[in-house]
């Protein structure tokens, strides 16, 4: 018999924004870094401060964070019929180029919380700083 997975606490804004809105179907989360009860977890630049894994590990949390503003808004994560899209930022390091790895930590949480309907498209893009020093941010899109 299994359970479904723990879906951590609705993220709390760190500034002046809705964490997730649901409009006509639409649902959209605002970045979601990598926090545990509002504290950053992982601060640094993947392939620099922050390894691969430990990056990953990061991904999973801030998806999870932003599944949990989704089904809040909704209700609850059964209300969140399909996540559509995903956009995984990377505070990367100079030469760093495995965005795509750090990713699928993200993705590997979407379809352990939602099963298939957490199986996105996605872009992982690398840039060179994010809120709070964060490692990762990440944005998502689905429908109601």
């Amino acid at each position: 018999m299994s359970s479904k997975p723990h879906l951590p606490p609705p993220p709390r804004p760190q500034g002046s924004y809705r964490p997730a809105m649901a409009a006509g179907g639409l649902l959209v989360t605002a970045g979601m870094t990598p926090r545990v009860d509002g504290a950053l977890q992982y601060v640094g630049q993947v392939g620099a401060e922050i390894g691969l894994e430990e990056a990953r590990a990061a991904a999973a949390i801030a998806a999870g964070n932003a599944v949990s503003a989704l089904a809040e808004v909704v209700g609850s994560a059964d209300g969140i019929g399909q996540v559509l899209r995903m956009t995984v930022y990377v505070n990367a390091a100079t030469g760093f180029t495995q965005h795509s790895a750090v990713a699928d930590g993200a993705s590997a949480r979407l379809v352990e919380l939602l099963g298939e309907r957490g199986s996105a498209v996605r872009s992982a893009v690398g840039v060179s700083s994010l809120p709070g020093g964060a490692c990762v941010e990440i944005e998502l899109t689905g429908s109601s």
